[in-house]
This record gives C-alpha cells, structure tokens and sequence, in this order.
C-alpha cells in the first residue's frame, strides 16, 4: 500500500484524493482523483485594467511635480507593449516626446549662454571653456555680465587656472575669430520683465552667437514652462540644467522640454573641474526613478 500511495502522488501530484483501494493476490489498485479544471480562458485573455510597471512611472512623475495632463501626455508617448522595467518604459516614452543631443560632439557655434539669475551660467561658461581646452582647443570668451558687481572678475578668476584671459563684450558687434570656439557669458536676466529680455535679445542679434539657456533644476513646472518660453522668443533651441546634485524634483526641467528645446547637456556637481554631461533618455529616465524611490524610502 506504501508504493502504491507513492507512485499514486508522483503521478498525480500530492493533492490528489483516495476514491477506492482494493487489495487483491498481493496486489494494490487505488482509484484517485486530481484537480485538473482547465483555467479560464477569458480571465487569461482579458486585458489587465492597469499596468503595473505604468502605474510606476506615473508615481514616479507625480513626484517630480507633473500634474495629471503632463503626466498622461507622457505615458501616452509610451509604447503600448510595457517594458517590465520602469525606467526602460520611461526612456522609451521621454525619447519619443523630448529633444536630446544627437551622439558625437556637440555643434561648434558660437554660444551666448543666457538665463535667470543665479542659474549658474558663469560657471557654465567656465565648465564649457575647460571641456574645450581638454579637447585640444582653446575658446575664446567674452562677458556681457558687466553689470554685475563682481561678475567679470567671478569669470576671470575661474578661468585663470585654463589660461584663458576673457574680454568684456563691447556695445559695438562681436568680432569672432572663426579658428577658435567663442562662449560668451551673458547677464542675468528676470524672463518676466520686458525691459530686461528686450535687452538681451537686441545682445543675441548683435553677437550673432546661439543663446543657450542655463536652467537651474528644482523649480516649480509651471514657473519652469513660462520662464523657458520667454528665452524660447528670441531664439533659444537648446538648454543646460544645473543644480542637478541639490534637486530633489526635476518636473521643471520636463515641463521646460515640452517647448521642444532639446535637453542638451547638465551638471552633476558643483565643482568646476566636472564636465557636463550630456542627457540622455535612457539617463533621464534612470534619474527620475531612482529619485522618485529614494524619496519614497525615504518618507517610508
């Protein structure tokens, strides 16, 4: 009976259940029963209500301060096959709505970079400067932050250790040595009152430079949106995000993507001797959720 229970649950499995035993010349016959409903076919086929790894990246850009019509507009650029990975699903989703850099190095045109202020556009002009002269060239730079108290003397004194000596940038137009990479560090400028942006945009028609927007990371979405428009008027195409190390939510910098700049390069950390990096969807996306479930940890 021993065996026969044995070989009963190998073939079975070990729910199944004794209907009848008979024992007879020596030899055992049980008669056991097993569970084999089919599984329900409908239930299998229906379509799920709600993604899981969906449901992640709209926590995820919920925190970072997008609210629901960002947030949708972002899951809807989505692959409608969901990636089990969150971040896989968000890159997908950030490289068919977002602008980023094309892969080599990035384009050789002169560059007023332009801003708030305290966006952190000198050191950005230091940072550039550098990444120049590590590549074997060496820029030329201009201030137009003349205005500023300490502002010419906050860029020379940066960089000094490249040795670069920058120049002021006159009232007359800007003559360019074509053989060398040209920054020019601009003023800082409040985007909401006219006065100061008429200014600066008669400076980006007179220099003939592309003006780059310095936007800090952090701010609110909507404050990010309306202040990235106003640059956007005179001709701003592309921009590069700071404060990335100090940032807890990065909505801003989402928000300010959806006019179409292309999200070129950011920096890391404070320190002048780290290179920006160019953004990626891939990297953006990482970033969002990484701080997204640091934060929940965090709070839990």
């Amino acid at each position: 009976m021993q065996e026969a229970l044995a070989l009963m649950r190998a073939a079975l499995g070990a729910d199944a259940v004794i209907v009848a035993s008979r024992e007879e010349a020596g030899i055992v016959r049980l008669t056991a029963a097993a569970d084999t409903r089919e599984p329900d076919l409908e239930q299998l086929l229906a379509r799920p209500a709600t993604s899981p790894t969906r449901e992640v990246v709209r926590a995820t850009l919920r925190h970072h301060g997008l609210d629901e019509a960002r947030s949708e507009a972002v899951l809807a650029a989505a692959p409608t096959v969901a990636a089990v990975d969150p971040a896989v699903l968000l890159a997908e989703a950030l490289a068919r709505r977002y602008r980023f850099p094309a892969e080599g190095a990035p384009p050789d045109t002169p560059i007023l970079v332009v801003g708030p202020p305290g966006a952190g556009k000198t050191a950005v002009v230091a940072r550039l400067a550098a990444m120049a002269r590590l590549a074997g060239r060496l820029p030329e730079v201009a201030s137009a932050d003349l205005a500023r108290a300490g502002g010419f003397d906050q860029l020379r004194g940066l960089l000094a250790p490249l040795g670069i000596e920058p120049r002021p940038l006159g009232e007359g137009p800007l003559s360019v040595d074509r053989g060398r990479p040209l920054l020019v560090d601009g003023p800082g400028v409040n985007p909401f009152r006219r006065d100061e942006m008429v200014e600066l945009a008669a400076l980006v028609r007179r220099s003939g430079c592309e003006p780059v927007l310095v936007l800090p990371a952090g701010l609110q979405p909507d404050d990010c949106a309306e202040l990235a428009a106003n640059f956007q008027v005179m001709g701003v195409r592309r921009m590069i995000t700071t404060r990335l190390d100090a940032a807890r939510r990065l909505g801003g910098i989402l928000a300010a993507a959806e006019l179409g700049l292309e999200l070129a390069m950011a920096a890391t950390s404070p320190l002048i001797g780290k290179p920006l990096l160019p953004w990626s969807a891939a990297g953006l996306a990482r970033l969002l959720v990484a701080r997204a479930g640091r934060e929940t940890g965090d709070a839990a």
